[in-house]
């Protein structure tokens, strides 16, 4: 079996099964929480990364190494992702932010890690486009300011700066909001 780690030599030697095989087995996890970070939903990222893994397969032949192939796929399934979430808000459905924040609510949790997460996906919604992508890529998906740089084609010192701001404006939504909560807000929630 080909080194698992070298999917841009695999591209670049034209071996599209091999490097199709070990984009899957490396990728699918991160690619499937970018998904559902923009969905909102599992079974419609489980569609949207499916959808991108075909795109990617179709384009395999077009990776120039550019960039990294984690940046290249990355790309690829944002786009689905983003090209699904028009199509859904078309349907009337509700936007995946609100929709965690809604479940975070409505299971009467406290401040557990998932109304945190569900507290910082609804900061992020705050957020200026550029500064939430790069938030988003670089905190949730664990992306370098390189890769970040490469896949929107933007300086790593402005990336740093955009991060720099998401970052302080998220941290202070949530400590405002943790500083509100009580302990009775949980009963509250279980009422309304």
């Amino acid at each position: 079996m080909e080194d698992p780690k070298d999917i841009a030599s695999l591209l670049l030697e034209q071996k599209w099964e091999a490097s199709f095989y070990q984009i899957v087995e490396q990728y699918s996890e991160r690619l499937f929480r970018c998904a559902v970070h923009i969905l909102g939903d599992d079974a419609a990222a489980q569609d949207a990364v499916q959808e991108a893994f075909i795109s990617i397969w179709n384009n395999l032949h077009s990776f120039k190494g550019n960039s990294a192939p984690f940046t290249w796929c990355y790309s690829i399934v944002r786009n689905q992702s983003l090209r699904d979430l028009k199509k859904m808000r078309r349907r009337g459905h509700s936007l995946p932010l609100e929709a965690l924040y809604t479940r975070a609510a409505d299971q009467e949790l406290a401040w557990d890690a998932e109304r945190i997460e569900a507290q910082v996906q609804k900061s992020m919604g705050k957020l200026p486009e550029v500064q939430r992508m790069v938030f988003e890529m670089r905190h949730l998906h664990e992306m370098s300011f390189q890769e970040i740089s490469a896949l929107l084609g933007t300086s790593v010192g402005g990336l740093k700066a955009s991060y720099h701001h998401a970052k302080k404006k998220v941290e202070r939504d949530l400590t405002f909001e943790l500083n509100k909560w009580t302990p009775t807000d949980s009963h509250r929630h279980g009422q309304e």
